[in-house]
């Protein structure tokens, strides 16, 4: 070949090649400059997507290992948009394919009786077409005696007065609606209210958001257009009924909710049984998309046990969107909305696994790319014992029903008549019992009733559910309210059991513990104020000579008026001893004890109060601008608010203004005249500020005395009653209360024991808790619980205590009360009704319509007063107290029982025993717990034929879980060092007493002297149980 062949060669192949490569080029620039916006939305229309594998909840165990909250296993039926869009090509093909598999799909489930996510918010009952939006928002507001007209942030705010109201305490007006929110809620009280910008119904945000997804801008239209709009734009079967078109609705609802997460399959039914199961496997040729899964569920297998303690869970709402800002949430999660579930959250939520799909641009999944399973939450053992918490709520439980009809509580270590001696205490209906272990603060025990049962949270309330959880009467503030911890948000006066601060706080300031005050019965301070001891109140007997010692067996009234002034009177002398700074002493003893302190517990809890002058007058003249601005409307000659609104305000200030004065009766009636009030009303007007006000705005000898004996303004929780007595018991040393054994990490196994600060109490000489202490021992020996304890074969140091609650119990129906009694009121109800609404709506501010009806019949009938309103309704009575520890010479346990209504404190001493005596393992009965292991089977059925038979089914899931068994060794329930049962011994201090003119048997003491929210499902109801109170 010559080289002419072999170059024209080359010319042809790099002609060639040149020719390829500018085809090549004029494609690429083809592609990316003419087609390149088609091509790039082709790229971009393939994502890779995750689809959410739910991870279990750690779990939540006792000390022992006992399963408290844990997770089974449940079939779920969901549905895939993805597998029923390739049945069809077109858009109402796509309809028509899953309108049919729906229909088919809700027979199943509804000849079976399961429960279906019903989500559709539009109800048909009777031919009437109603939104649960509107509807849940009208019961909401029923429920909680809120007009109707309201607006959502007049709602909330009235949700806060009474929440302020019926817990006695007032929230800090610096708090942000976000922080009163969250105070709320974790008191088990969730206003359905998004106080985003705005406030708004959430309801009523849903309901907007709802109607837009169907296209529908008109926020007015009626439930029944909203229907039909929808059922013709999802080509629904016209021959269909509307119930049918709505059982298909519910079905393509949970499908369209999805929105772009259409590869994640929609939740159609859960918990369903194994038949309904094999069921959809014999259909599974008409029911493409449809699969069953297993999943997870929370589940408390020893149902109300502990249930204030581990608390609550619910959907995600708008309160708690926060949540979503960590990967590990979406937006259908469950959390924790109260007690541990709540405070542990993070440490509870598990990590979710995955399984990564290729979608396309509209959200149909492609194929399938990776899986990778989930991590569940780690664990944590709370410090309580489950048998003693069940003890310890079955002895409350007891105790209760038990005084409510006046009956015996019976025991091994002896009987215990529960009715009082005029008395039956019918409306003993809640308390509250906590256990301590006195060396380390952890809690052992705490009992709140009534209870409730998380299970019910879990998977929907019930309408008869939602019910059960509300009080019985909401004007009552005592009412029982099941989701509310008595044991750490109801705060009370003690009563005698603060009578240890008091001897101690006389101790310490030189008080000789053998000081004898002899016991004249009451003491006299003039202008009517007599205040006795409570054996002389009750039957005009008295106890002889007292010392620090007898004085807390007997709870002596008389001595501990004595100490707190420093003052003996009955021999009409000085008492030996430092300057008591009018009560001063006794306050700062109490906050040594940090009882105007919260606890430190993880869980949701109040602090108490300590009595403080400067808080009391501030109260009284707060009540006083109250009661005068309402009084002198109609008392000045020449104005009223509405004439002279500037000059009316200007008076009555400067009538307020005396209280810093509290000048005499004559100059008040002096000054009214000069301020033009009406000649016949300034005696009235003058007595009101006088002696309703002036006289008691300062701190008087009668505040120091009742103050002395646990009466007055005191207000500490049980959870603060029994870290006070721990304290006495282990000499002074005051432990952060926790109810947290440990954590237990799931990934790494790593346990984290939560730690509690111990700090003493500041006292000169600790020598003096041993006085306390003998005091204590004594009450069981020979004092007010010695026939209780008498039987025990454990010595127990105890405290018995009576406080009073005043007033009268609210009915119901407070409108229907007052316009039923109108006869004895004497005046006419044409008159009262029409007068009330004059008065309502000339009220700058909106009051409870009772409010109106009193105010109209006290104009009516001047010579009534607003107690005259109240004599037909029930007096309260008084709550019950006993605070124990034991053993009395190596304190293991303390233990407080409070009984709301409960009449004398000896009430609540047997079910402080049965729970001590569970501790020291010689309770005298069987306690018995669920085992977990029953719940870890999947839901079965019997068949007809033979109910005895269980029938089995081959199960078509995609997913498998099984719930975890917990293999530690199992802990006896035992004290935690060896105690033996000693026979009563003589007192280790000697007692210098003179002798006593009162009986062997104390009766109780005496009373303060008086100076003075989840979803409920019900026939197609739905309601969002994340927003109910």
């Amino acid at each position: 070949m010559n080289n002419n062949d072999l170059t024209n060669r080359f010319y042809y192949i790099y002609r060639f090649i040149v020719i390829v490569c500018i085809i090549l080029c004029v494609r690429i620039i083809y592609i990316n400059v003419v087609e390149g916006e088609y091509y790039s939305n082709i790229a971009n229309d393939s994502i890779y997507k995750d689809i959410t594998i739910p991870a279990p909840r750690g779990e939540i165990r006792d000390r022992n290992g006992i399963l408290l909250a844990g997770n089974k296993p449940i079939f779920t039926v969901k549905i895939s948009k993805n597998e029923i869009d390739r049945l069809g090509k077109t858009d109402k093909q796509k309809k028509e394919q899953i309108n049919i598999i729906a229909l088919k799909l809700s027979n199943i489930l509804i000849k079976n009786k399961e429960k279906i996510e019903d989500t559709l918010p539009i109800l048909i009952q009777d031919s009437d077409y109603k939104f649960t939006f509107d509807e849940d928002i009208r019961k909401w507001k029923e429920l909680n005696k809120i007009p109707l007209e309201k607006t959502a942030k007049e709602s909330f705010y009235i949700i806060v007065e009474n929440y302020q109201k019926e817990n006695g305490i007032t929230l800090n007006s610096d708090l942000s609606v976000v922080e009163v929110q969250k105070i709320l809620n974790e008191a088990g009280i969730y206003p359905p209210i998004s106080v985003k910008d705005n406030m708004e119904f959430t309801r009523q945000l849903d309901k907007e958001q709802w109607l837009y997804k169907y296209g529908i801008q008109d926020k007015n239209i009626s439930a029944k257009d909203a229907f039909i709009k929808i059922r013709e734009n999802r080509r629904i079967d016209e021959t269909l009924t509307d119930l049918e078109a709505r059982n298909i609705l519910v079905i393509v609802d949970a499908v369209e909710s999805k929105g772009y997460l259409q590869y994640e399959p929609a939740l159609i039914a859960k918990d369903i049984s194994q038949k309904t199961v094999a069921l959809i496997q014999e259909n599974r040729v008409d029911l493409t998309g449809v699969s069953v899964q297993v999943e997870p569920l929370r589940y408390y297998p020893q149902g109300n046990l502990a249930s204030h303690i581990i608390g609550q869970i619910g959907k995600i709402s708008s309160q708690d969107e926060y949540f979503l800002e960590d990967e590990r949430y979406s937006k259908s999660d469950y959390v924790g909305k109260s007690g541990i579930e709540y405070i542990y959250e993070k440490h509870l939520k598990g990590t979710n696994g995955y399984e990564k799909v290729l979608v396309d641009s509209a959200g149909k999944k492609i194929r399938d790319i990776d899986h990778k399973e989930g991590v569940s939450g780690n664990k944590i053992f709370l410090s309580i014992d489950a048998k003693l918490q069940k003890v310890a709520e079955i002895s409350l439980e007891k105790t209760l029903k038990t005084l409510q009809v006046g009956g015996v509580y019976e025991s091994k270590w002896g009987n215990t008549n529960m009715a009082g001696a005029t008395k039956i205490y019918k409306n003993a209906n809640a308390g509250a019992i906590v256990a301590l272990d006195i060396k380390t603060g952890k809690v052992l025990a705490m009992a709140s009733y009534p209870s409730y049962d998380p299970n019910i949270f879990t998977n929907g309330l019930t309408k008869a559910q939602y019910d059960s959880l509300q009080p019985e009467n909401p004007n009552d503030p005592l009412s029982p309210k099941p989701l509310f911890n008595s044991a750490t948000m109801t705060a009370v006066q003690p009563g005698s059991i603060f009578k240890m601060v008091s001897a101690l706080a006389g101790l310490e300031n030189g008080l000789d513990p053998y000081y004898s005050i002899q016991d004249k019965g009451y003491i006299d301070l003039g202008g009517g104020a007599v205040y006795g001891n409570w054996l002389w109140n009750q039957s005009r007997q008295t106890q002889g000579y007292e010392n620090v010692i007898t004085a807390l067996k007997d709870s002596n009234n008389y001595y501990f008026y004595c100490i707190s002034v420093g003052y003996n009177f009955a021999t009409d002398q000085k008492i030996p001893m430092g300057d008591m700074k009018k009560g001063k002493a006794i306050l700062d003893m109490a906050r040594k004890f940090k009882l105007d302190q919260k606890t430190g517990i993880e869980i949701y809890e109040v602090a108490g109060t300590v009595p403080d002058p400067k808080v009391k007058y501030e109260q009284k003249k707060a009540l006083l601008k109250d009661d005068i601005t309402e009084k002198m409307k109609d008392k000045f000659n020449d104005i009223t608010p509405s004439s002279n609104e500037a000059e009316y305000k200007k008076r009555v200030d400067t009538i307020i203004s005396w209280i810093d004065e509290n000048p005499s009766r004559a100059e008040i009636i002096s000054r009214l005249s000069n301020l033009k009030v009406k000649s016949s009303k300034l005696e009235e007007i003058a007595d009101l500020l006088k002696y309703t006000y002036f006289m008691h705005a300062d701190w008087t000898t009668g505040d120091i005395f009742n103050m002395a004996i646990g009466q007055g303004e005191h207000q500490y929780t049980p959870i603060q009653i029994a870290r006070y007595i721990s304290a006495i018991a282990n000499g002074g040393y005051l432990n952060t209360v926790s109810v947290v054994d440990k954590l237990v990490n799931k990934q790494t196994g790593e346990d984290t024991f939560i730690e509690n600060e111990r700090l003493r109490v500041e006292l000169s000489n600790y020598g003096n808790l041993e006085y306390i202490k003998q005091g204590m021992i004594d009450v069981t020996d020979e004092g007010t619980a010695k026939d209780i304890f008498s039987k025990f074969p454990i010595r127990v140091a105890a405290k018995t205590g009576t406080a009073e609650t005043q007033g009268k119990i609210p009915t119901k129906d407070e409108v229907n009360y007052y316009l039923s009694h109108l006869d004895y009121y004497n005046v006419d109800r044409s008159e009262v009704l029409k007068l009330a609404g004059k008065i309502k709506s000339e009220s700058k501010y909106k009051y409870k319509e009772e409010y109106y009806i009193k105010s109209a019949i006290l104009q009516l009938n001047p010579r009534l007063k607003l107690d005259n309103l109240d004599t037909f309704k029930e007096t309260y009575s008084d709550y019950s107290w006993f605070v124990a520890y034991a053993p009395y010479d190596n304190p293991q346990i303390a233990v407080v029982t409070l009984l709301f209504q409960g009449g004398s404190g000896g009430h609540a001493g047997p079910a402080t025993r049965d729970v001590i005596a569970q501790y020291m393992g010689i309770y005298d009965g069987e306690v018995k717990l669920h085992d977990e292991k029953d719940d870890l089977k999947i839901k079965v059925e019997q068949t007809e034929e033979n109910k005895d038979k269980i029938t089995t089914y081959t199960l078509p899931t995609q997913q498998t879980y099984v719930q975890e068994l917990y293999s530690q060794p199992k802990v006896e329930n035992k004290p935690s060092q060896e105690v033996a049962i000693p026979k009563k011994e003589e007192p280790e201090i000697e007692i210098k007493s003179e002798q006593k003119t009162s009986e062997d048997k104390a009766p109780a003491e005496n009373e303060q002297q008086q100076e003075q929210p989840a979803s409920y499902e019900d026939e197609g109801v739905i309601f969002d149980e994340s927003n109910t109170p």
